[in-house]
Order: structure tokens, then sequence, then C-alpha cells
């Protein structure tokens, strides 16, 4: 697993939890989708996705879209290895 340099290693107590939507909407990123279809897919509007992904930016320190999936992965957010991408199933429900 890849891992920033001067990163702590996350504490097996410390398990990574996202709302079920944000795992959705991590998902629907990594396999491409836009804002717009994000929202629709979930149900929400586009600022409710912007909201959750700045969300979500802020409390991974992620810098872009591509960061912030690139983390879920890492995190084990999205099961690895499945196409097309989905939330792993230890996301919080």
């Amino acid at each position: 697993m890849l891992r920033v340099l001067d990163e702590r290693e996350p504490d097996a107590s410390e398990a990574v939890r996202v709302a079920p939507v944000e795992a959705r909407i991590l998902a629907l990123l990594a396999g491409g989708a836009t804002t717009a279809r994000a929202a629709r897919e979930t149900g929400l509007t586009t600022d409710g996705v912007t909201y959750h992904l700045r969300r979500l930016s802020a409390r991974w320190g992620a810098a872009n879209r591509t960061e912030l999936v690139a983390r879920a992965y890492a995190l084990g957010v999205l099961a690895s290895g499945a196409w097309p991408p989905a939330p792993a199933s230890t996301a919080e429900e």
C-alpha cells in the first residue's frame, strides 16, 4: 500500500468511516462520473454532492478529486479490484 511520507500509520482502532452516501459518491467519481451524474444517481443536488466532496477533501487533506479517490482506495473506503468501482463492505451504514 502507498503511504504519504511522514504520515503516521493508521491505528486499527481508527477505522475510516464515511457515510454511505459519501462512499457512493466516491465510487461514482472513481468510475468517471461528473458532479451532475453523481447528483442524479444519489438523489442529491449538485450542491449536495459538492458539499460531501469538500467535506471529505478537508478531512483527508486531498487537493483534488483524483487525490480524493486515491485516498479512498488507500484507506479501504473503496473496494480494490472491482469494476465498476464500489464502496468497500466496511463503509459505515
